[in-house]
């Protein structure tokens, strides 16, 4: 005959509390399985969205933008904004992490693919697969890795922030739309 295996905690009704009244295993195993569902959480999003680069990926780095920033394309894009709005339209579900925001005051979903948010201190992230973003407002920092088409716009004060694109120096946001394609060729 096998051993009886116990279990790990034992549900103890009301009436026989008095049992064991001096270990209460609840709490306990509450803070282990919220431990291990916050590591899961954060675990699943980065190997899902893992993906090798290819040789013609560009980057992006913005800092410091007062203005919009467009950009339509594939790969990761990672950013926070001081005052303002982000939105993102994430057409394909399943090809990577999906828009990922917080800090946001206020969200509006546009459709079942596209929600804004907005606020003071926003931090968003998407990491692979295909999307659409527009960032307004001031004290943009963003940074991308990917391919696709980017269009800046200042607000056309003295200082409307800086860009990088494929690790040459920064160079200012001008105060008029500027678009560029983003690739490992972009100058």
């Amino acid at each position: 005959m096998a051993p009886r295996l116990r279990p790990l905690t034992v549900s103890l009704r009301s009436n026989d509390a008095g049992h064991n009244s001096a270990v209460n295993t609840e709490p306990q195993m509450r803070r282990i399985l919220l431990t291990f569902a916050v590591l899961v959480a954060l675990a699943l999003p980065a190997a899902s969205a893992a993906r090798e680069s290819t040789p013609n990926d560009g980057t992006l780095s913005v800092r410091e933008a007062r203005g919009s920033i467009t950009i339509q394309g594939r790969g990761a894009v990672i950013g926070s904004i001081r005052n303002g709005s982000v939105t993102i339209n994430d057409p394909v579900d399943g090809d990577g992490t999906g828009p990922i925001v917080t800090g946001d005051d206020w969200s509006k979903e546009r459709s079942d693919t596209m929600t804004t948010w907005g606020g003071n201190r926003v931090r968003f992230r998407i990491i692979g697969g295909t999307f659409r973003i527009v960032v307004k407002g001031r004290g943009i920092n963003l940074s991308m890795v990917g391919k696709g088409n980017v269009t800046m716009k200042g607000i056309g004060t003295e200082d409307d922030g800086s860009y990088s694109v494929n690790g040459q120096g920064y160079s200012p946001i001008p105060p008029f739309s500027f678009p560029f394609p983003l690739s490992s060729t972009s100058p």
